[in-house]
């Protein structure tokens, strides 16, 4: 089909002008804005920032000035201890080795590390518990417990009477112990029992030995001994009770004889072992 004719608004321009517009709007479409750079971006970020910035690194300033104002102050020789005062209720506790002691502690009233001194103080004999406190502005307060014997453990050690074991030096009178390592508190409960029982008799435990196994054997203050067994029966401990002073009052216990109460509807006696000219 021929076409007769181009009609052009007045207002469009020549065929060229248009190309030449369409070129550049697809330019313009196509263009991508610069993103900034690293460095833009932080400073636009501290312009944003700035003045949180500058109260964050007044108040640096200020924890910095407290901290090294408070370093200095505490630091001075007015709080380095000078002074140890000693409490306690000590009879064998050596009062010159805890002083001794009580002077090698370092450091100041902020400082002193009392874990530490409170570790050394316990290695002295007959110490059983330390307590350190601080005394406003320069001196420690040391209270010493002292270590109280309830009996002699084993060969070489003592009980105290709370039934923990402990070394120490002692010339005392006590009873004997001999038991596993943790019966302590169980030993000595028992030995209380034993003797509250025995003292309408006038009699009292000297000694006691617990077996592995869980067997008891006392010794009375007459060197008698008694074999109570395992798990010691109630009745016929209190049954045998009954009958003692008249077994005793009869010869039929001698002093240092053995007796048996482990069987169930009786007892066993024995006289003491003959001293032989070995002996």
């Amino acid at each position: 089909m021929a076409v007769s004719g181009i009609s052009w608004d007045k207002n469009s321009g020549t065929k060229s002008e248009l190309r030449q517009s369409g070129r550049q709007g697809l330019f313009r479409r196509r263009s991508v804005p610069e993103t900034p750079g690293f460095p833009e971006r932080c400073w636009g970020w501290l312009g944003m920032h700035r003045h949180g910035l500058v109260v964050m690194c007044l108040l640096l300033l200020f924890i910095v000035g407290v901290k090294l104002s408070l370093n200095w102050v505490i630091h001075r020789p007015f709080f380095r201890i000078q002074h140890t005062v000693i409490r306690g209720n000590l009879h064998q506790v050596d009062q010159a080795l805890v002083a001794k002691a009580a002077q090698r502690v370092r450091g100041d009233f902020f400082t002193v590390d009392l874990g530490a001194a409170a570790a050394e103080l316990k290695t002295i004999p007959w110490v059983r518990a330390v307590h350190l406190h601080r005394i406003w502005p320069n001196a420690l307060e040391v209270q010493v417990e002292e270590q109280i014997p309830a009996a002699y453990w084993g060969d070489e050690g003592l009980l105290n009477i709370f039934g923990e074991p402990f070394v120490a030096d002692y010339l005392g009178e006590l009873p004997h112990f001999v038991g596993p390592s943790e019966a302590g508190p169980e030993m000595l409960q028992a030995w209380n029992k034993f003797n509250h029982d025995l003292k309408p008799l006038g009699r009292h435990v000297e000694g006691m030995m617990l077996s592995e196994r869980g067997a008891w054997t006392l010794t009375l203050d007459d060197g008698s001994h008694w074999l109570l067994g395992r798990a010691p029966n109630a009745t016929r401990w209190q049954r045998f009770l009954k009958v003692w002073p008249e077994l005793h009052q009869n010869g039929v216990i001698p002093a240092g004889g053995t007796v048996d109460l482990r069987y169930a509807n009786g007892f066993t006696v024995r006289g003491p072992r003959p001293v032989s000219k070995e002996d």
